[in-house]
């Protein structure tokens, strides 16, 4: 038998072309091999981990965007029953979370509740749904976990993605509840200079704030904003010309 179709098209969860979702990772036409080009159906991503991210990330948007909380739930709309023996799906799902060595104590039948912004939770699930989508999960340990920090989930006691100043952790929060943690975190895995140029900007608040010392309270803290905001959409603007670059040189 030949290599799954997911596996060679680096999409383990056979995630199906949609124009609506803009995948981070795909595989570049140019750089797709001719099996790949004729792909009608499914994405094709650049790495096993851009596809494990893609999975992840979807998985989290069924917890947040439509309260999926349960195998039986996030099941029944990855595989519809019309296409799929659901039932039999979930049941190998909440399987896997019970003999994973990788996960201890996150052993859970398919009506309870898992929180899938937990990796003792995320981590298992993704691996079955790659088992069950392939028929095998032929990938490590450093790639499944690769996937799952683009996805903006980190293994408990891992190292950080970068090592953030001391002197921005208000704007690191500020940054995360506006784009979410995904996002952060992939931001952090392929840049670090963005989080140092947050540095400068807190200074500049630092300054404005002691040369308006006299003004009244709500007036300093309209301008504070106004800084604040400029310099948001100044390290915006620098990032989103980074990643146009990148994908133009890839």
């Amino acid at each position: 038998m030949g290599t799954p179709r997911g596996i060679r098209n680096n999409n383990p969860g056979n995630i199906e072309i949609n124009p609506a979702n803009k995948w981070q990772g795909v595989m570049p036409r140019e750089r797709m091999t001719a099996e790949q080009r004729g792909e009608k159906r499914f994405v094709v991503f650049a790495s096993p981990a851009w596809g494990i991210r893609a999975l992840a990330t979807l998985l989290i948007n069924y917890f947040d965007r439509h309260g999926l909380n349960t195998i039986n739930k996030i099941v029944d709309r990855w595989a519809p029953p019309v296409e799929n023996d659901t039932d039999a799906y979930a049941r190998a799902v909440a399987r896997e979370t019970c003999i994973n060595e990788a996960v201890q104590g996150a052993c859970v039948t398919p009506n309870d509740f898992v929180n899938l912004h937990e990796y003792r939770r995320l981590r298992p699930i993704v691996e079955a749904i790659i088992r069950h989508e392939n028929g095998q999960q032929p990938y490590s340990a450093e790639v499944i976990e690769e996937g799952l920090r683009l996805a903006g989930v980190v293994k408990p006691g891992a190292e950080p993605l970068v090592a953030v100043p001391k002197a921005v952790p208000v704007a690191a929060v500020t940054a995360a509840t506006a784009t979410g943690a995904g996002a952060i975190a992939e931001l952090a895995q392929q840049f670090s200079a963005p989080v140092q140029q947050l540095t400068p900007a807190i200074a500049q608040v630092n300054a404005v704030a002691a040369s308006t010392s006299a003004l009244p309270g709500w007036l300093r803290a309209g301008i504070a904003v106004v800084v604040l905001v400029a310099a948001g959409a100044s390290l915006y603007t620098w990032w989103k010309l980074r990643r146009a670059k990148r994908a133009v040189a890839s």
